[in-house]
């Protein structure tokens, strides 16, 4: 196993405002960068959900990086140019519309002052994940409350989940199961024990989230 890469928060603080300065899909004028003890802390806002989520994604792919607490805000560069409540509906119905993987119909879509609240149901965890991300792709979406119920087609025994989930696992590079526990009850999969990074804390994550049967995943998952 390689050795732990023990580095100083300034160091870490510059590396990380690199990476936002780099990555040429977020607006990054307004981003602060504070690091103490390999936590990352992201602060002012930015223009999307999309830029959040891949502003939080590029800290935590810098070296000496455990967890990042995202306090980024949303907001639009000036308020003539957000989109209705109505608009925002209409644009994520019709997106939904256009996805091979779910079916709209079961996928109800409200928005409340930017925030948009999924309800109904789908098939797979995977599927609800698709649905939260087409709805932070769409301009004018501040904040994402996805609700929707995952019920699978197929019901899955709790012990074939888990033997799925390890399977998965122990045929992925980045993971050691050695030192992860699988444990499933309800369809639920939880997640415990520790990675060596952020990119094996989210490919157990979404191993668990893509296995047949499962209806939630709770990731405790510690980066040592």
């Amino acid at each position: 196993m390689a050795q732990a890469v023990h580095r100083t928060s300034e160091e870490i603080r510059d590396d990380v405002s690199s990476r936002l300065l780099w990555d040429n899909r977020i607006n990054k004028s307004d981003i602060g960068v504070n690091v103490s003890d390999g936590k990352v802390v992201l602060t002012g806002a930015v223009h999307t959900c999309s830029d959040r989520s891949r502003a939080e994604d590029d800290a935590y792919s810098i070296t000496g990086v455990n967890f990042v607490d995202n306090r980024l805000a949303v907001s639009y560069p000036s308020a003539g140019e957000a989109p209705g409540d109505d608009e925002i509906a209409s644009h994520i119905r019709s997106a939904l519309q256009w996805s091979p993987h779910i079916d709209p119909g079961e996928v109800d879509v409200s928005v409340e002052e930017g925030t948009v609240i999924l309800t109904g149901r789908v098939d797979s965890l995977w599927q609800k994940s698709m649905a939260g991300s087409i709805a932070d792709n769409i301009r004018g979406v501040l904040n994402i409350r996805n609700m929707l119920k995952v019920e699978p087609a197929r019901a899955v025994p709790d012990e074939e989940i888990a033997r799925q989930v390890l399977r998965a696992l122990q045929n992925n590079a980045l993971v050691d199961t050695s030192l992860i526990n699988v444990y499933v009850k309800g369809g639920v999969v939880t997640l415990s024990g520790t990675v060596n990074n952020h990119h094996a804390l989210r490919a157990a994550e979404e191993i668990a989230g893509i296995t047949a049967g499962v209806r939630d995943v709770n990731n405790y998952l510690v980066i040592t």
